[in-house]
Protein backbone atom coordinates (compact mmCIF):
# COMPACT_ATOMS: atom_id res chain seq x y z
CA UNK A 1 0.00 0.00 0.00
CA UNK A 2 2.76 2.26 0.67
CA UNK A 3 4.13 1.52 -2.26
CA UNK A 4 0.94 2.78 -4.30
CA UNK A 5 0.72 5.82 -2.23
CA UNK A 6 4.44 6.94 -3.62
CA UNK A 7 3.51 6.11 -7.18
CA UNK A 8 0.65 8.74 -6.57
CA UNK A 9 3.12 10.96 -5.31
CA UNK A 10 4.54 10.82 -8.53
CA UNK A 11 2.39 11.09 -10.80
CA UNK A 12 3.01 14.84 -12.27
CA UNK A 13 -18.12 8.04 -17.65
CA UNK A 14 -22.51 5.92 -16.71
CA UNK A 15 -22.11 8.03 -18.77
CA UNK A 16 -22.65 11.55 -20.27
CA UNK A 17 -20.05 13.95 -20.75
CA UNK A 18 -20.51 17.67 -19.98
CA UNK A 19 -19.34 21.34 -21.17
CA UNK A 20 -18.56 24.43 -19.69
CA UNK A 21 -17.12 27.73 -20.16
CA UNK A 22 -13.67 27.62 -21.61
CA UNK A 23 -10.88 27.80 -19.22
CA UNK A 24 -6.77 27.72 -20.41
CA UNK A 25 -5.27 24.92 -18.45
CA UNK A 26 -2.55 27.41 -17.04
CA UNK A 27 -5.11 29.55 -15.63
CA UNK A 28 -6.67 26.73 -13.75
CA UNK A 29 -3.43 25.03 -12.70
CA UNK A 30 -2.67 26.25 -9.48
CA UNK A 31 -6.24 26.73 -7.98
CA UNK A 32 -6.37 23.16 -6.11
CA UNK A 33 -3.20 22.86 -5.11
CA UNK A 34 -2.78 26.29 -3.64
CA UNK A 35 -6.26 25.94 -1.10
CA UNK A 36 -5.22 24.83 2.14
CA UNK A 37 -8.74 24.16 3.16
CA UNK A 38 -9.68 22.47 -0.03
CA UNK A 39 -9.68 19.25 1.25
CA UNK A 40 -12.65 20.40 4.18
CA UNK A 41 -14.53 21.76 1.09
CA UNK A 42 -14.71 18.49 -0.12
CA UNK A 43 -15.51 16.96 2.20
CA UNK A 44 -18.49 19.46 3.23
CA UNK A 45 -19.49 19.04 -0.46
CA UNK A 46 -19.85 15.10 -0.03
CA UNK A 47 -20.63 14.40 3.73
CA UNK A 48 -24.42 15.10 3.16
CA UNK A 49 -24.74 12.45 0.99
CA UNK A 50 -23.19 10.18 3.72
CA UNK A 51 -25.49 11.71 6.29
CA UNK A 52 -28.51 10.95 3.76
CA UNK A 53 -27.91 7.64 4.13
CA UNK A 54 -27.96 7.83 0.18
CA UNK A 55 -23.91 7.68 -0.29
CA UNK A 56 -20.99 4.97 1.15
CA UNK A 57 -17.59 4.55 0.06
CA UNK A 58 -14.74 6.28 -0.89
CA UNK A 59 -13.61 9.32 -2.86
CA UNK A 60 -10.24 10.83 -3.66
CA UNK A 61 -8.98 13.96 -5.53
CA UNK A 62 -5.33 13.84 -6.92
CA UNK A 63 -3.61 16.23 -9.67
CA UNK A 64 -0.16 16.72 -10.35
CA UNK A 65 1.45 14.82 -8.04
CA UNK A 66 -0.37 15.71 -5.07
CA UNK A 67 -3.53 13.93 -2.88
CA UNK A 68 -6.27 16.60 -2.30
CA UNK A 69 -8.34 15.21 -0.75
CA UNK A 70 -8.68 11.01 0.16
CA UNK A 71 -11.59 9.82 2.31
CA UNK A 72 -14.03 7.40 3.12
CA UNK A 73 -17.82 7.28 4.60
CA UNK A 74 -20.20 4.62 5.75
CA UNK A 75 -19.75 0.99 6.73
CA UNK A 76 -17.68 -1.70 4.54
CA UNK A 77 -19.49 -4.45 6.43
CA UNK A 78 -22.92 -3.35 7.50
CA UNK A 79 -23.60 -6.40 9.63
CA UNK A 80 -20.48 -5.90 12.13
CA UNK A 81 -20.51 -2.04 11.59
CA UNK A 82 -17.37 -2.44 9.38
CA UNK A 83 -16.07 1.33 8.43
CA UNK A 84 -15.22 1.83 4.66
CA UNK A 85 -11.20 2.87 4.48
CA UNK A 86 -9.72 4.66 1.88
CA UNK A 87 -7.89 1.25 1.31
CA UNK A 88 -10.93 -0.63 0.85
CA UNK A 89 -11.80 -2.91 -2.08
CA UNK A 90 -14.76 -1.70 -4.26
CA UNK A 91 -16.27 -3.41 -6.94
CA UNK A 92 -15.57 -1.45 -9.91
CA UNK A 93 -18.16 -2.34 -12.44
CA UNK A 94 -17.78 -0.87 -15.93
CA UNK A 95 -14.75 0.96 -14.95
CA UNK A 96 -12.96 -2.79 -16.12
CA UNK A 97 -13.74 -1.75 -19.63
CA UNK A 98 -10.65 0.54 -19.90
CA UNK A 99 -8.45 -2.30 -18.52
CA UNK A 100 -9.89 -4.79 -21.28
CA UNK A 101 -9.28 -2.32 -23.90
CA UNK A 102 -6.18 -2.23 -22.85
CA UNK A 103 -5.13 -5.60 -23.11
CA UNK A 104 -6.37 -5.74 -26.04
CA UNK A 105 -4.03 -3.03 -27.52
CA UNK A 106 -0.91 -4.84 -25.47
CA UNK A 107 -1.78 -7.40 -27.74
CA UNK A 108 -2.09 -5.64 -30.93
CA UNK A 109 1.48 -4.71 -29.69
CA UNK A 110 2.62 -7.50 -29.34
CA UNK A 111 1.56 -9.04 -33.10
CA UNK A 112 -1.18 -11.45 -31.35
CA UNK A 113 -4.29 -9.49 -33.03
CA UNK A 114 -5.21 -6.66 -34.99
CA UNK A 115 -8.38 -4.27 -34.25
CA UNK A 116 -9.63 -4.66 -37.26
CA UNK A 117 -9.45 -8.38 -37.12
CA UNK A 118 -12.92 -10.65 -37.59
CA UNK A 119 -13.63 -11.17 -33.79
CA UNK A 120 -14.64 -14.89 -35.36
CA UNK A 121 -10.81 -15.26 -36.53
CA UNK A 122 -10.12 -15.54 -32.53
CA UNK A 123 -12.98 -17.24 -31.72
CA UNK A 124 -14.21 -19.89 -33.67
CA UNK A 125 -18.10 -20.93 -33.60
CA UNK A 126 -19.71 -17.72 -33.58
CA UNK A 127 -22.96 -17.20 -35.15
CA UNK A 128 -22.39 -16.43 -39.24
CA UNK A 129 -24.24 -13.45 -39.38
CA UNK A 130 -21.36 -11.95 -36.41
CA UNK A 131 -18.90 -12.59 -39.13
CA UNK A 132 -18.52 -8.84 -39.66
CA UNK A 133 -17.85 -7.51 -36.32
CA UNK A 134 -14.45 -6.82 -35.49
CA UNK A 135 -12.47 -6.52 -32.26
CA UNK A 136 -12.79 -2.63 -32.78
CA UNK A 137 -16.63 -2.90 -32.93
CA UNK A 138 -16.40 -4.60 -29.53
CA UNK A 139 -14.30 -2.34 -28.03
CA UNK A 140 -16.20 1.07 -28.65
CA UNK A 141 -19.88 -0.92 -28.78
CA UNK A 142 -20.45 -0.05 -32.54
CA UNK A 143 -20.74 -4.31 -32.88
CA UNK A 144 -24.66 -4.41 -32.65
CA UNK A 145 -24.52 -6.94 -30.42
CA UNK A 146 -27.58 -7.06 -27.76
CA UNK A 147 -26.44 -6.23 -23.85
CA UNK A 148 -26.62 -9.67 -22.32
CA UNK A 149 -27.37 -8.04 -18.88
CA UNK A 150 -30.89 -6.51 -20.07
CA UNK A 151 -32.07 -9.91 -20.79
CA UNK A 152 -34.79 -11.10 -18.23
CA UNK A 153 -33.33 -14.18 -16.83
CA UNK A 154 -29.80 -12.13 -16.70
CA UNK A 155 -30.31 -11.18 -12.72
CA UNK A 156 -31.78 -14.72 -11.80
CA UNK A 157 -29.78 -16.85 -13.96
CA UNK A 158 -27.19 -15.69 -15.72
CA UNK A 159 -25.08 -13.40 -13.54
CA UNK A 160 -26.09 -16.55 -10.43
CA UNK A 161 -24.77 -19.32 -12.44
CA UNK A 162 -22.63 -18.68 -15.68
CA UNK A 163 -19.08 -20.48 -15.14
CA UNK A 164 -17.46 -19.05 -18.48
CA UNK A 165 -17.93 -15.75 -20.43
CA UNK A 166 -18.66 -17.68 -23.41
CA UNK A 167 -21.45 -19.08 -21.33
CA UNK A 168 -22.76 -15.76 -21.28
CA UNK A 169 -22.28 -14.58 -24.95
CA UNK A 170 -23.70 -17.72 -26.43
CA UNK A 171 -27.11 -16.75 -24.60
CA UNK A 172 -27.24 -14.32 -27.39
CA UNK A 173 -26.23 -16.54 -30.56
CA UNK A 174 -29.75 -16.88 -31.50
CA UNK A 175 -30.72 -13.03 -31.41
CA UNK A 176 -30.83 -10.72 -34.39
CA UNK A 177 -28.21 -7.46 -34.40
CA UNK A 178 -29.68 -4.35 -33.23
CA UNK A 179 -28.10 -3.13 -36.53
CA UNK A 180 -25.70 -4.01 -39.10
CA UNK A 181 -22.62 -4.04 -37.65
CA UNK A 182 -20.86 -0.64 -37.74
CA UNK A 183 -23.54 1.16 -38.54
CA UNK A 184 -24.46 2.47 -35.55
CA UNK A 185 -23.40 2.68 -31.36
CA UNK A 186 -25.45 0.93 -28.31
CA UNK A 187 -23.49 0.92 -25.18
CA UNK A 188 -23.39 -3.22 -24.76
CA UNK A 189 -21.62 -5.20 -22.33
CA UNK A 190 -21.52 -8.27 -24.10
CA UNK A 191 -18.63 -7.23 -26.55
CA UNK A 192 -16.12 -6.75 -23.71
CA UNK A 193 -17.02 -10.11 -22.28
CA UNK A 194 -16.76 -11.82 -25.51
CA UNK A 195 -13.38 -9.66 -25.78
CA UNK A 196 -12.34 -11.34 -22.33
CA UNK A 197 -13.15 -14.93 -23.75
CA UNK A 198 -11.00 -13.65 -26.69
CA UNK A 199 -8.18 -12.77 -24.69
CA UNK A 200 -8.04 -15.88 -22.53
CA UNK A 201 -7.97 -17.85 -26.06
CA UNK A 202 -4.77 -15.86 -27.09
CA UNK A 203 -2.89 -16.11 -24.31
CA UNK A 204 -3.91 -19.57 -23.23
CA UNK A 205 -4.44 -18.02 -19.31
CA UNK A 206 -7.90 -16.92 -17.24
CA UNK A 207 -8.82 -13.98 -18.21
CA UNK A 208 -7.50 -12.92 -14.48
CA UNK A 209 -4.29 -14.05 -14.60
CA UNK A 210 -3.90 -12.90 -18.30
CA UNK A 211 -5.02 -9.27 -16.86
CA UNK A 212 -2.27 -9.14 -14.64
CA UNK A 213 0.46 -10.04 -17.08
CA UNK A 214 -0.62 -7.82 -19.60
CA UNK A 215 -1.75 -4.56 -17.74
CA UNK A 216 -2.27 -4.61 -13.93
CA UNK A 217 1.51 -6.01 -12.96
CA UNK A 218 3.43 -3.27 -15.62
CA UNK A 219 1.02 -0.42 -13.65
CA UNK A 220 2.07 -1.50 -10.53
CA UNK A 221 -1.46 -2.11 -9.43
CA UNK A 222 -1.65 -4.65 -6.43
CA UNK A 223 -4.99 -4.18 -5.38
CA UNK A 224 -6.99 -4.53 -8.31
CA UNK A 225 -8.11 -8.02 -9.59
CA UNK A 226 -10.53 -10.73 -10.09
CA UNK A 227 -13.72 -9.83 -7.98
CA UNK A 228 -14.77 -13.43 -7.67
CA UNK A 229 -17.61 -13.44 -5.02
CA UNK A 230 -16.45 -16.65 -3.78
CA UNK A 231 -12.80 -15.69 -3.01
CA UNK A 232 -12.21 -14.26 0.07
CA UNK A 233 -10.58 -10.52 -1.02
CA UNK A 234 -8.96 -8.55 1.96
CA UNK A 235 -10.68 -5.37 2.75
CA UNK A 236 -13.28 -6.33 0.18
CA UNK A 237 -16.46 -4.04 0.98
CA UNK A 238 -19.98 -5.62 0.64
CA UNK A 239 -22.13 -4.38 -1.87
CA UNK A 240 -25.79 -3.28 -0.82
CA UNK A 241 -29.19 -2.14 -1.85
CA UNK A 242 -32.31 -0.68 -0.59
CA UNK A 243 -35.86 -2.95 -0.44
CA UNK A 244 -38.91 -0.92 0.75
CA UNK A 245 -37.34 1.19 2.82
CA UNK A 246 -34.96 -1.56 3.89
CA UNK A 247 -30.62 -2.57 3.42
CA UNK A 248 -30.07 -5.76 1.87
CA UNK A 249 -26.98 -7.52 0.81
CA UNK A 250 -27.03 -7.09 -2.90
CA UNK A 251 -26.92 -10.74 -4.87
CA UNK A 252 -23.53 -11.78 -6.12
CA UNK A 253 -22.79 -11.79 -9.62
CA UNK A 254 -20.14 -14.56 -10.26
CA UNK A 255 -17.04 -12.99 -12.27
CA UNK A 256 -18.24 -14.68 -15.95
CA UNK A 257 -21.09 -13.20 -15.92
CA UNK A 258 -19.01 -9.83 -16.32
CA UNK A 259 -15.84 -10.89 -17.12
CA UNK A 260 -13.76 -8.04 -19.02
CA UNK A 261 -16.96 -5.96 -18.36
CA UNK A 262 -17.56 -5.40 -14.83
CA UNK A 263 -15.55 -7.67 -13.23
CA UNK A 264 -13.03 -6.38 -11.08
CA UNK A 265 -12.77 -5.09 -7.45
CA UNK A 266 -10.00 -1.64 -6.97
CA UNK A 267 -9.20 0.90 -4.94
CA UNK A 268 -8.70 4.56 -4.99
CA UNK A 269 -5.04 4.65 -5.02
CA UNK A 270 -4.90 2.21 -7.30
CA UNK A 271 -7.06 4.04 -9.66
CA UNK A 272 -5.30 6.95 -9.44
CA UNK A 273 -1.75 5.33 -10.32
CA UNK A 274 -3.69 3.39 -13.38
CA UNK A 275 -3.97 7.19 -14.46
CA UNK A 276 -0.26 7.84 -14.14
CA UNK A 277 0.72 4.67 -15.75
CA UNK A 278 -1.43 5.10 -19.08
CA UNK A 279 -0.99 8.86 -19.48
CA UNK A 280 2.55 8.39 -18.99
CA UNK A 281 3.16 5.64 -21.45
CA UNK A 282 4.37 2.99 -18.95
CA UNK A 283 1.58 0.62 -20.50
CA UNK A 284 1.09 1.59 -24.06
CA UNK A 285 3.21 3.44 -26.54
CA UNK A 286 1.52 6.44 -28.33
CA UNK A 287 -0.09 5.31 -31.22
CA UNK A 288 -1.99 2.82 -29.01
CA UNK A 289 -2.78 5.46 -26.30
CA UNK A 290 -4.23 7.59 -29.00
CA UNK A 291 -6.30 5.02 -30.24
CA UNK A 292 -7.83 4.57 -26.81
CA UNK A 293 -8.87 7.88 -25.99
CA UNK A 294 -9.81 9.20 -30.13
CA UNK A 295 -13.63 9.50 -30.26
CA UNK A 296 -14.47 7.32 -32.75
CA UNK A 297 -17.61 9.61 -33.51
CA UNK A 298 -20.01 8.32 -30.59
CA UNK A 299 -18.39 10.33 -27.91
CA UNK A 300 -16.44 7.00 -27.12
CA UNK A 301 -13.13 5.68 -27.33
CA UNK A 302 -12.25 2.08 -26.36
CA UNK A 303 -12.85 1.38 -22.80
CA UNK A 304 -13.38 5.24 -22.10
CA UNK A 305 -15.85 8.42 -22.95
CA UNK A 306 -14.17 10.84 -24.35
CA UNK A 307 -15.49 14.58 -24.11
CA UNK A 308 -14.81 17.62 -22.52
CA UNK A 309 -16.51 18.86 -19.18
CA UNK A 310 -15.93 23.02 -17.50
CA UNK A 311 -13.30 23.35 -20.70
CA UNK A 312 -11.30 20.77 -20.32
CA UNK A 313 -10.67 17.25 -21.88
CA UNK A 314 -12.01 14.52 -19.91
CA UNK A 315 -11.71 10.72 -20.30
CA UNK A 316 -14.32 9.22 -18.26
CA UNK A 317 -16.42 5.85 -16.88
CA UNK A 318 -18.62 5.22 -14.86
CA UNK A 319 -20.03 1.91 -13.42
CA UNK A 320 -23.16 0.48 -11.60
CA UNK A 321 -23.56 -3.45 -10.96
CA UNK A 322 -25.28 -5.09 -7.60
CA UNK A 323 -24.61 -3.30 -5.26
CA UNK A 324 -22.18 -0.94 -6.32
CA UNK A 325 -21.21 2.38 -8.14
CA UNK A 326 -18.13 4.48 -9.12
CA UNK A 327 -16.96 6.44 -11.93
CA UNK A 328 -13.12 7.94 -12.53
CA UNK A 329 -12.95 11.19 -14.18
CA UNK A 330 -9.62 12.32 -15.57
CA UNK A 331 -8.54 15.86 -17.32
CA UNK A 332 -5.31 14.17 -18.57
CA UNK A 333 -4.45 18.04 -19.84
CA UNK A 334 -3.95 18.95 -16.40
CA UNK A 335 -3.02 15.69 -14.14
CA UNK A 336 -6.93 15.51 -12.46
CA UNK A 337 -7.87 12.33 -11.49
CA UNK A 338 -11.47 11.87 -9.43
CA UNK A 339 -12.72 8.98 -8.17
CA UNK A 340 -15.82 7.83 -6.43
CA UNK A 341 -16.22 4.41 -5.66
CA UNK A 342 -19.96 2.89 -4.01
CA UNK A 343 -21.09 0.21 -2.32
CA UNK A 344 -24.66 1.51 -2.28
CA UNK A 345 -26.35 1.45 -5.78
CA UNK A 346 -28.21 4.67 -4.05
CA UNK A 347 -24.49 6.18 -4.92
CA UNK A 348 -24.80 9.19 -7.12
CA UNK A 349 -21.22 9.16 -9.15
CA UNK A 350 -21.28 10.91 -11.48
CA UNK A 351 -22.80 14.09 -9.67
CA UNK A 352 -20.60 13.96 -6.99
CA UNK A 353 -17.02 13.44 -9.50
CA UNK A 354 -18.00 16.67 -11.14
CA UNK A 355 -18.85 18.57 -7.95
CA UNK A 356 -15.47 17.23 -7.17
CA UNK A 357 -14.36 18.46 -10.42
CA UNK A 358 -15.31 21.66 -10.24
CA UNK A 359 -14.40 22.57 -6.71
CA UNK A 360 -10.93 21.35 -8.07
CA UNK A 361 -10.90 23.31 -10.94
CA UNK A 362 -12.32 26.60 -9.51
CA UNK A 363 -15.03 26.52 -11.99
CA UNK A 364 -19.45 26.77 -11.18
CA UNK A 365 -20.98 23.68 -11.20
CA UNK A 366 -22.51 21.46 -13.99
CA UNK A 367 -24.16 19.11 -13.72
CA UNK A 368 -26.85 18.24 -15.17
CA UNK A 369 -28.68 14.82 -15.61
CA UNK A 370 -32.04 14.03 -17.77
CA UNK A 371 -34.04 11.16 -16.16
CA UNK A 372 -36.35 9.66 -18.83
CA UNK A 373 -40.08 10.35 -18.20
CA UNK A 374 -40.45 6.51 -18.58
CA UNK A 375 -38.62 6.60 -14.98
CA UNK A 376 -40.03 8.68 -12.96
CA UNK A 377 -43.51 7.37 -14.03
CA UNK A 378 -41.99 4.32 -12.21
CA UNK A 379 -41.29 6.40 -9.27
CA UNK A 380 -44.62 7.64 -9.06
CA UNK A 381 -46.47 7.20 -5.57
CA UNK A 382 -46.87 7.44 -2.04
CA UNK A 383 -44.31 6.42 0.74
CA UNK A 384 -44.70 6.11 4.53
CA UNK A 385 -42.43 7.71 6.27
CA UNK A 386 -43.55 7.12 9.69
CA UNK A 387 -46.66 5.90 11.48
CA UNK A 388 -48.81 9.42 9.99
CA UNK A 389 -46.76 10.36 7.67
CA UNK A 390 -46.39 10.21 3.92
CA UNK A 391 -44.57 11.58 0.73
CA UNK A 392 -46.38 11.91 -2.14
CA UNK A 393 -44.41 11.74 -5.61
CA UNK A 394 -45.42 13.26 -8.78
CA UNK A 395 -44.71 13.93 -12.50
CA UNK A 396 -45.20 17.05 -13.33
CA UNK A 397 -43.99 17.26 -17.12
CA UNK A 398 -39.88 16.29 -17.15
CA UNK A 399 -39.93 16.62 -13.16
CA UNK A 400 -40.58 14.83 -10.23
CA UNK A 401 -42.50 16.64 -7.26
CA UNK A 402 -43.01 16.69 -3.93
CA UNK A 403 -46.32 16.88 -2.39
CA UNK A 404 -48.52 16.50 1.22
CA UNK A 405 -51.93 16.85 1.97
CA UNK A 406 -52.21 20.51 1.06
CA UNK A 407 -50.59 22.73 -0.87
CA UNK A 408 -47.03 22.21 -0.21
CA UNK A 409 -44.70 20.98 -3.33
CA UNK A 410 -41.23 20.39 -3.53
CA UNK A 411 -39.74 20.41 -6.67
CA UNK A 412 -37.21 17.53 -7.49
CA UNK A 413 -33.98 18.04 -9.72
CA UNK A 414 -31.98 14.84 -10.81
CA UNK A 415 -28.91 13.79 -8.88
CA UNK A 416 -28.42 10.63 -10.29
CA UNK A 417 -31.11 8.35 -12.01
CA UNK A 418 -32.52 7.49 -8.83
CA UNK A 419 -30.99 10.35 -6.30
CA UNK A 420 -32.87 13.45 -6.27
CA UNK A 421 -32.55 16.80 -4.21
CA UNK A 422 -35.38 19.25 -3.14
CA UNK A 423 -35.49 23.15 -3.38
CA UNK A 424 -34.43 23.06 -0.19
CA UNK A 425 -31.42 20.80 -0.08
CA UNK A 426 -33.21 18.12 1.69
CA UNK A 427 -32.44 14.86 -0.87
CA UNK A 428 -33.89 11.60 -1.33
CA UNK A 429 -33.18 8.23 -3.32
CA UNK A 430 -35.55 5.60 -4.10
CA UNK A 431 -35.54 2.06 -3.82
CA UNK A 432 -35.96 -0.05 -7.45
CA UNK A 433 -36.02 -3.66 -8.02
CA UNK A 434 -33.94 -4.72 -11.04
CA UNK A 435 -37.23 -4.71 -13.06
CA UNK A 436 -37.34 -1.02 -12.85
CA UNK A 437 -40.31 -0.95 -9.91
CA UNK A 438 -39.80 1.78 -7.14
CA UNK A 439 -40.56 -0.17 -3.89
CA UNK A 440 -39.29 2.50 -0.87
CA UNK A 441 -38.08 5.75 -0.48
CA UNK A 442 -34.99 7.05 1.56
CA UNK A 443 -35.30 10.76 2.85
CA UNK A 444 -32.69 13.00 4.24
CA UNK A 445 -34.45 14.83 7.16
CA UNK A 446 -33.23 17.12 9.91
CA UNK A 447 -31.75 14.31 12.88
CA UNK A 448 -31.17 11.88 9.91
CA UNK A 449 -32.42 9.87 7.50
CA UNK A 450 -35.74 8.38 7.34
CA UNK A 451 -36.86 5.28 5.24
CA UNK A 452 -40.31 3.84 4.44
CA UNK A 453 -41.53 1.46 1.84
CA UNK A 454 -43.92 2.63 -1.27
CA UNK A 455 -48.08 1.90 0.07
CA UNK A 456 -51.24 1.85 -2.11
CA UNK A 457 -53.72 4.70 -2.55
CA UNK A 458 -56.01 2.88 -0.21
CA UNK A 459 -53.43 2.54 2.61
CA UNK A 460 -52.52 6.12 2.19
CA UNK A 461 -56.02 7.35 2.53
CA UNK A 462 -56.38 5.37 5.90
CA UNK A 463 -53.81 6.95 7.25
CA UNK A 464 -54.92 9.98 9.16
CA UNK A 465 -53.64 13.57 9.35
CA UNK A 466 -52.01 12.60 6.03
CA UNK A 467 -48.71 15.31 5.59
CA UNK A 468 -45.56 15.66 3.97
CA UNK A 469 -42.56 14.54 6.15
CA UNK A 470 -40.61 17.81 6.61
CA UNK A 471 -38.16 18.63 4.10
CA UNK A 472 -36.76 21.42 6.01
CA UNK A 473 -33.61 23.44 5.98
CA UNK A 474 -30.14 22.53 7.76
Amino acid sequence: MQETRRRIVQFGLLGALLSGRPVRAEAVAPVAAHQSDFAARADALVRPYARAGIFSGAVIVARDGAVLFRQAYGAAQREWSVPNTPETRFRIASLTKQFTAAAILTLQEAGQLRLDDPAAQHMPGLPATWAPITLRMLLDHTAGLPNVTALPDYPTLLARTARTPMAVVGRLFREALLFPAGSAQEYSNTGYILLAAIVEGITGAPFATALNRLVLAPAGLAETGDADPEAVIPQRAAGYHRVAGQWRNAPPVVSAAVLGAGGLVSTLDDLVAWDAALFSGRILRPAALAEMVRDSGHGYGLGLYVGRAYGQRLLSHGGFLDGFSAIKDSYPDLGLTVVVLGNTETTPAQTLSRRLGALALGQPEVTEIAVPAAVLDRYVGVYRMGPRAVVSLAREGDRLVARGAGPARLGLTPESDRVFVAEDGTRLALDIEPDGRATGLLLDLPGGARAGPRIDAQTARRIGNRRLARLGPR
